[in-house]
């Protein structure tokens, strides 16, 4: 079940990237990873086990942001894609902020909400600081990494490239900064290692989204400037 689970969270991520885009354009790109990064600030505090290994349940979609800093700086520049990770920050910002004020309003007797959000957000100041920690970082590496590319390699291997290192140094600021304290060195080494082996496998399935996306893009731009 819990694979299925994966890959729905695999298609729907995919599916959000891909309409945005088509019918939002470059704006769309932006709502896209804006969607993905509040959704994974959510499922991140979340474990599953996958084949005997635990997984957080933002893996997939997590994993997508660093698809939109190559779709983004690919077609875009490497300033573009700085932009693209200040409005992921900017949405992890507001909706921790956000999430605080609504649990700090006093419930109604008849509230059935208070302790599931309270629940939500429990976790969520530290996990949004270690999110902000590690995607700045990350995304800033990845995007300048992938620019610095652009005229060396294949689209394919740029993206590969990028991400996957990109996604190295976000796991382990990220794990570090949010996870220790709460679980053991074994279940942070977990989380780590199959965290980094499925968005690496993710990297794979997502080289096609990219293609599609720069494709529609590009052509996008041609017409505007026609």
């Amino acid at each position: 079940m819990n694979f299925l689970f994966l890959g729905l969270e695999y298609f729907i991520s995919c599916s959000i990237i891909l309409f945005a885009t088509k019918y939002l354009k470059k704006e769309g790109v932006f709502v896209a990873l804006a969607t993905l990064i509040v959704a994974s600030n959510i499922g991140v505090a979340k474990l599953f086990d996958l084949f005997g290994l635990q997984v957080t349940a933002a893996n997939m979609s997590m994993g997508m942001a660093f698809t939109i800093y190559s779709i983004v700086t690919e077609v875009f520049g490497q300033r573009e894609g700085r932009k693209a990770v200040w409005i992921g920050f900017f949405a992890q910002f507001a909706f921790v902020l956000l999430g605080l004020v609504y649990v700090g309003y006093v419930p109604s007797p008849d509230d059935i909400a208070q302790r599931y959000l309270s629940s939500v957000f429990s976790l969520t100041p530290r996990i949004a600081f270690a999110s902000w920690s590690a995607y700045i970082i990350s995304g800033y590496f990845a995007v300048w990494l992938h620019d610095r590319l652009r005229s060396r390699t294949k689209l394919w291997m740029r993206n590969n490239i990028a991400t996957k290192l990109g996604q190295i140094v976000d796991n382990f600021i990220f794990v570090s900064l949010a996870f220790i304290g709460i679980y053991n060195f074994k279940t942070l080494l977990n989380i780590y290692l199959t965290t980094t082996v499925v968005e690496f496998g993710l990297d794979y399935i997502d080289t096609w989204v990219v293609y599609v996306c720069v494709s529609m893009l590009k052509k996008n731009s041609q017409v505007a400037k026609a």
